[in-house]
């Protein structure tokens, strides 16, 4: 007997191995973790936030990469203000490393800027020399936390597929536990 979840599931399946056989996330001495949501609202960024101080706490060095490109608000939830963001690193003015801001607890942040078009709308190269950057921030800490946007655009897949361990999180309501499939 079949399950409403079943043809959700084999669809997350194909599409994973595909994109999996595209593109093999490179062995790192930097944990990375990619946090995401099929559904934006379900407390994503709040996770994310909460693991780093955990593992900053536990004396890790912590890294977090607002990658909800054009809609970021880490920076937001931690109370910092970054003059600098993946704007200035897409634009060639900074280097990822340059845009870095250091908040509590020595946890430092990459924030992705919010209200911004441009990075929402990536080209595939663009988000490519992103993604290639991040091999600069190795020295920076043991564990990198990635805060993806919400959904399967390619965006949010191209992080994912970074990482080296991916958390989904959800909510207990249909659509959220839905788009999670």
């Amino acid at each position: 007997m079949k399950d409403q979840a079943e043809q959700l599931r084999n669809l997350a399946n194909v599409t994973w191995a595909e994109k999996t056989r595209m593109v093999a996330a490179p062995a790192r001495s930097t944990r990375i973790l990619a946090i995401s949501s099929g559904k934006g609202g379900v407390g994503k960024t709040n996770v994310v936030v909460n693991v780093a101080l955990a593992m900053a706490r536990q004396k890790h060095r912590v890294l977090i990469l607002d990658a909800d490109l054009g809609l970021a608000n880490i920076d937001v939830v931690m109370g910092i203000s970054p003059r600098f963001n993946l704007q200035h690193v897409i634009s060639g003015q900074k280097s990822i490393r340059e845009v870095v801001v250091e908040g509590d607890y020595g946890i430092q942040v990459i924030s992705g800027g919010s209200g911004l078009a441009d990075l929402a709308n990536l080209s595939d190269a663009q988000r490519d020399t992103l993604i290639g950057s991040l091999a600069e921030l190795e020295s920076m800490a043991d564990v990198l936390l990635v805060d993806t946007g919400a959904g399967i655009g390619a965006n949010v897949l191209q992080f994912i597929l970074a990482a080296q361990e991916l958390i989904i999180v959800t909510t207990p309501e249909p659509t959220a536990i839905t788009d999670a499939y």
